[in-house]
């Protein structure tokens, strides 16, 4: 599988840090101070379930992952299960972070694992890495991701959609860290009861977007490892993937 796939399964979780409602938001004369409370309120607020779409071009190739599931921003932790369409290979991903530590299972890998293994381990650090994308935003926890997303410099109104109010606001990367200046660009829609319920973000490295939807904020997130036995801990290559 080429680099890029793997710069998907990661950047959902990265954007997912950004959630809100499904309702308009009104005007406001100080788009900036808007999605900067936004943002403070949301990251509050503590989890979100998660409904996604990501696609990306290799090689000529379209890469399209999409799927949903739950993020627990206070914890560090969440579940994605995703259906990967990429040319002729079409196939599924169950995704569980917790913290620093991310875990793969897929149909693609059967039989290339150790018996009795059929998860993957890997920390955020060797994610990045395997996906050809050093200093990536990827590697970073939702919450910090967040965080990163905090430090905005400017935002203007784009217009009142059916998400919401979309803003398009622009990162003062001077003050980010290296791991969080792939974001090219990311908008914003902001609901009325001061959530974000939508986000999209852009990494030109690996010309990937990810769309996020959000919703059930502040509701429980179970995120457990799966059984030791049935894990096999990555370290210089993933079966299958062509790291």
């Amino acid at each position: 599988m080429p680099r890029p796939m793997l710069a998907l399964l990661a950047l959902p979780l990265a954007a997912a840090a950004c959630g809100g409602s499904k309702h308009a938001a009104p005007a406001t004369a100080d788009p900036l101070g808007t999605v900067k409370a936004a943002f403070e309120k949301t990251f509050a607020a503590g989890s979100e379930s998660v409904d996604l779409k990501a696609n990306a071009q290799s090689s000529g190739q379209s890469l399209v992952v999409s799927g949903g599931g739950a993020v627990d921003t206070r914890k560090n932790s969440g579940t994605l299960k995703l259906h990967v369409d990429a040319g002729p290979l079409a196939t599924s991903l169950d995704e569980i972070v917790i913290g620093q530590v991310a875990y793969l299972k897929s149909p693609l890998l059967a039989g290339q694992l150790p018996n009795g293994k059929t998860w993957i381990k890997l920390d955020g650090r060797a994610f990045a890495k395997l996906a050809g994308l050093p200093g990536s935003v990827l590697a970073q926890n939702p919450s910090a991701t967040l965080k990163y997303l905090q430090q905005l410099k400017s935002a203007r109104e784009i217009g009142t959609e059916s998400a919401g109010t979309r803003y398009r606001a622009t990162l003062d990367r001077s003050a980010l860290p290296a791991a969080a200046r792939s974001l090219s660009c990311y908008d914003v829609w902001v609901g009325d009861d001061g959530f974000i319920h939508r986000v999209r973000v852009a990494a030109a490295a690996v010309h990937a977007t990810v769309t996020v939807d959000l919703s059930n904020f502040g509701k429980a997130v179970s995120a457990s490892a799966p059984p030791p036995d049935e894990v096999y801990a990555a370290k210089g290559a993933i079966p299958g993937f062509g790291g």
